[in-house]
């Protein structure tokens, strides 16, 4: 791996990866076996073919260049070179880019996933940028920073702040950096810290994802912190802390959003969470894997709530399994729970012959 210039700058990285890519198309023995060495996804499609013989562009290029530097993709590098050009920057401008990178659109107000391993290779850089601010403390997990925030104010832990505005206990949850080991504990002892230190286990926020936004949040569709543990990281032993200090585990989003771990589910479904409204049904059958769907129905799911969304255009549970084509587990699990099999669609389709014209489509 190749290190960074201090400055790097995106043009000249720019003209790096064209370079590459033209030295390659003329036939460069060192350019052709930089791509050989680790090649990028496209590559791997066809392994057999040598190198020098594929038809390359200028993403191949670039990405072969950010691998060069330590990262997994372009984005990442580019998003990284933008954000350390901060560090020259007010230190409001520097830890906005840098939280923009932890946390995603639902938070920050914009279209942007969140970059985990730029963000704390810049962390890493800049120890200062968790320092410099509380809510900064509280997205990387630095609960030294933390304690010295509530000793200076005990009431800033029911605070928002920051320049996302968050309170502190969401500030933590949300962080997507609980998704990388190296952050996972520090994250869940700041989140005991705070709760016992009088945090919230309730504390929320709107929704900023656009059309909302930073400034107009869509208060009507709330945030939790539980749901930053057990939607967004999915982490069961951040929910367990959570709902252990009285986190409310019907907050409209977490179960819908768990289900990608069952772990956390089951947390929230032992906890009281109810499955009725939460269109979690509809959510399970967007899976193949029919664990969910048994887990939810086992638990108090209606096998004939229509829900919203794909389940209100086909009219039910069972209907849209079959439009789907789940698999004869699902349909089985919807019908033990007491699925309607007279059942019809909106359009007046039958359970039945919307099983044949799936069968005879595929």
């Amino acid at each position: 791996m190749q290190p960074l210039p201090v400055r790097a700058n995106l043009e000249h990285l720019k003209k790096q990866a064209k370079d590459l890519l033209r030295r390659y198309y003329g036939g460069d023995p060192e350019a052709i076996a930089q791509f050989e060495r680790a090649l990028p996804f496209v590559l791997q499609r066809n392994p057999d073919v040598k190198a020098s013989s594929r038809q390359l562009r200028l993403h191949d290029a670039q990405s072969r260049v950010a691998r060069d530097y330590g990262f997994p993709s372009w984005l990442d590098l580019t998003n990284y070179v933008e954000a350390q050009s901060l560090a020259r920057a007010d230190r409001t401008g520097r830890m906005r880019r840098w939280l923009a990178l932890i946390y995603g659109g639902d938070v920050t107000g914009s279209l942007n996933a969140a970059r985990l391993r730029v963000a704390a290779r810049l962390l890493d850089e800049m120890p200062d940028l968790a320092r410099a601010d509380p809510y900064g403390a509280c997205a990387a997990g630095d609960e030294a920073e933390l304690r010295r925030a509530t000793a200076a104010d005990l009431q800033w832990v029911n605070r928002p702040g920051g320049p996302f505005n968050l309170p502190p206990l969401v500030a933590v949850t949300h962080s997507r950096l609980a998704q990388l080991p190296e952050f996972r504990d520090r994250l869940h002892r700041s989140a005991q810290y705070l709760l016992g230190a009088g945090a919230d286990p309730n504390e929320k926020i709107g929704n900023r994802f656009p059309p909302a936004s930073l400034q107009t949040p869509d208060e009507g569709n709330p945030l939790s912190a539980l749901y930053g543990a057990a939607g967004v990281n999915r982490d069961p032993a951040l929910t367990t802390l959570l709902l252990d200090a009285g986190a409310d585990p019907n907050d409209g989003e977490s179960l819908y959003h768990s289900l990608e771990n069952l772990d956390c589910t089951r947390l929230l479904l032992q906890r009281g969470a109810r499955v009725s409204g939460t269109n979690a049904l509809g959510r399970a059958l967007d899976m193949k894997e029919p664990a969910a769907l048994e887990l939810l129905l086992a638990n108090g799911g209606d096998a004939n709530e229509v829900g919203s969304g794909a389940m209100r255009t086909w009219g039910s549970p069972l209907l849209r399994a079959i439009a789907v084509r789940r698999s004869a587990a699902h349909v089985k699990l919807l019908l033990a729970a007491g699925a309607d099999p007279l059942a019809r669609t909106p359009e007046g389709i039958s359970a039945y012959r919307l099983a044949l014209q799936a069968t005879f489509s595929r």
